[in-house]
C-alpha cells in the first residue's frame, strides 16, 4: 500500500511538471491514465482532474472541460469556482442555458465574489439583458478591496450596458474610469468610441479604434474604422 501511494504521488509530480511547461496535451493523456487507477475518494483524483481541466480549457476543448468540471462538482458541490469554471465552458460553446444556470450557482454560493459578478455582467450584457448587467456590475463595483483589472472590467461591463441602452453619458463616464483601471483592455477603448459615436462626438473615436485594433481588437473593431475611418 505505501509503495502504491508513493507511486501515485510520483505520478502526480511528473504530471504537474508538464503542466507547469505548458505541455497540455502530454498532461491530459498522463493524468488521464493515472485517473483511471484512482477512487474518486482519494485526493489525487481531484488534483490530478484539477489539472486535466485547465490543460482542457487551455487547449478550447471545451466538452471535455464540461465532463470534468461536471465530475469536480459530484465531488465538491459547493465550490462557487467550479460553477464559474463550467459556466465559461458553456458560454464558449454556444451553450447560454447552461451557461446562466452554471454561473447564477455560482452567485448563489457566494453572492459578493467580484470575479463571479464580473462574469455575470459580462454575460447578461452580451445576452441583451442590459439591465441584469448593470444590477451585477454595480454590486461587483461596491465590494473592498477590488484589483484593478477587475474594477476595469466591471466599469467596462456596465459602459457596454449603458451603450446598448443609449444612455450614452453614464457610458462615457464608466468606460473612462475603466480605462484609468485597466488601460489595456481593447473593448474599453472600442466602446468608448461607441459611446462618443452616439454622442455624435467624433473627435477621438478614430483614435480609439486604432488604440483598440493595437491592443488586438481587429475584428472587434473592423467594421467601425471601415464606416467611421476610411476617407
Amino acid at each position: 500500500m505505501t509503495l502504491a501511494v508513493f507511486g501515485q504521488a510520483d505520478s502526480f509530480d511528473k504530471i504537474k511538471a508538464l503542466y507547469d511547461k505548458g505541455q497540455y496535451k502530454e498532461t491530459i493523456e498522463l493524468s488521464s491514465k493515472e485517473i483511471t487507477k484512482l477512487k474518486t475518494t482519494d485526493p489525487l483524483y481531484k488534483k490530478m482532474t484539477w489539472l486535466r481541466v485547465d490543460c482542457y480549457m487551455g487547449l478550447s476543448d471545451f466538452k471535455s472541460a464540461i465532463k470534468d468540471y461536471n465530475s469536480l462538482i459530484s465531488l465538491d458541490s459547493k465550490d462557487a469556482s467550479l460553477y464559474v469554471g463550467l459556466s465559461y465552458a458553456y458560454w464558449s460553446i454556444g451553450d447560454d442555458l447552461n451557461c446562466f444556470k452554471s454561473i447564477d450557482k455560482a452567485y448563489a454560493i457566494n453572492p459578493k465574489d467580484a470575479g463571479t459578478l464580473s462574469n455575470m455582467s459580462y454575460y447578461y450584457g452580451q445576452a441583451g439583458k442590459y439591465d441584469e448587467s448593470i444590477k451585477y456590475s454595480t454590486i461587483g463595483l461596491e465590494q473592498k478591496k477590488l484589483q484593478n483589472t477587475l474594477k476595469g472590467s466591471l466599469l467596462n461591463n456596465r459602459g457596454y450596458a449603458y451603450i446598448k441602452l443609449k444612455q450614452y453619458d453614464k457610458a462615457l463616464a464608466d468606460i473612462n474610469q475603466s480605462i484609468i483601471f485597466h488601460p489595456d483592455n481593447s473593448y474599453a477603448y472600442c466602446y468608448r468610441a461607441l459611446a462618443n459615436i452616439g454622442l455624435k462626438k467624433l473627435e477621438t473615436v478614430c483614435k480609439d479604434l486604432d488604440k483598440s485594433k493595437s491592443l488586438g481588437g481587429v475584428t472587434l473593431t473592423k467594421d467601425l474604422i471601415e464606416k467611421h475611418c476610411k476617407n
